[in-house]
């Protein structure tokens, strides 16, 4: 199974299009799910990383991290990604240093100016959330702060507006396009152009990261439930954040789209990881 969508037009940004396939899930501790026994499945699947998202209700991301890094050996570990509005730089930089070490450098710092329900949060805490052009001045004071106290730590950037695909692709080594999960291969090649662009202008290189909403030809319907997401429309709209069919369709299918986007760092949630783990093994160094 293949997209509907018609690619003819869309050009990709031409020095990422045949980087190596990385694969990462993205998971959360809570409780009865041992966390520790996820990290090791997680690395015997082939997967490069585990992520975690940032939400103040949860366990924190570097706290998760710094246990899955205890556990494993070569796994990649990092948030997914933190909310800086939320943290001081000089607090971000101090966190990723710490795992910098405790993981021996096994660090990708995902690093953002805060998803939509961060302002609640900021209002939990008690501090300013500040404006859209303060909070990407925060995000950048952040990034300059990770990197100068640690820099061989690796950064992810979430971008979907243009001034933040910009400025992530001037400033960071991965870059997480946020778009919306019904948003098809042309506009995610689009939002690519805009980072490599950027990152051309800056004499840098950068990875293209996504993450995929659903796997396989059915969708849990707890998504249905609270995002509206269903085969039907993702096929309808072309939507590059549903990766259906076989694992060899599903490999077929990645390498088609890093052709078209640039995309060769694809995530999904762990629920996904059964579903994932052919195609990263059919993938791997390719």
């Amino acid at each position: 199974m293949t997209s509907q969508t018609d690619h003819t037009t869309t050009t990709a940004p031409t020095n990422r299009s045949t980087a190596q396939f990385r694969f990462g899930l993205v998971a959360m501790p809570r409780p009865g799910l041992d966390w520790l026994e996820l990290s090791r499945r997680v690395e015997a699947l082939g997967f490069d990383s585990l992520l975690v998202p940032d939400n103040l209700d949860a366990v924190a991301p570097v706290v998760a991290n710094a246990a899955s890094a205890a556990v494993t050996e070569r796994l990649s570990v990092g948030p997914y990604v933190i909310a800086t509005p939320l943290r001081s730089p000089g607090h971000v930089a101090a966190d990723a240093a710490a795992l910098h070490q405790l993981s021996g450098g096994r660090v990708e710092m995902g690093l953002g100016a805060g998803r939509p329900d961060s302002k609640a949060e900021a209002e939990r805490l008690g501090i300013p959330f500040g404006t859209p052009t303060e909070r990407m001045s925060h995000l950048e004071q952040t990034i300059t702060a990770v990197r100068a106290r640690t820099p061989a730590v690796r950064v992810t950037v979430a971008a979907s507006g243009p001034k933040m695909l910009a400025l992530a692709g001037r400033t960071a080594d991965v870059v997480a396009l946020g778009a919306s999960p019904f948003a098809d291969e042309a506009e995610v090649a689009r939002m690519g152009r805009v980072v490599t662009d950027a990152a051309a202008e800056a004499g840098r290189q950068v990875v293209l990261n996504t993450n995929l909403s659903a796997v396989g030809d059915d969708i849990p319907a707890w998504l249905e439930e609270r995002m509206g997401l269903t085969v039907d429309k993702l096929l309808a709209t072309g939507a590059a954040s549903y990766l259906p069919g076989s694992p060899a369709e599903m490999a077929e299918t990645l390498q088609r789209r890093r052709a078209v986007t640039g995309v060769s760092y694809v995530c999904a949630g762990v629920d996904n990881a059964d579903r994932l783990a052919p195609v990263v093994e059919l993938l791997k160094g390719r």
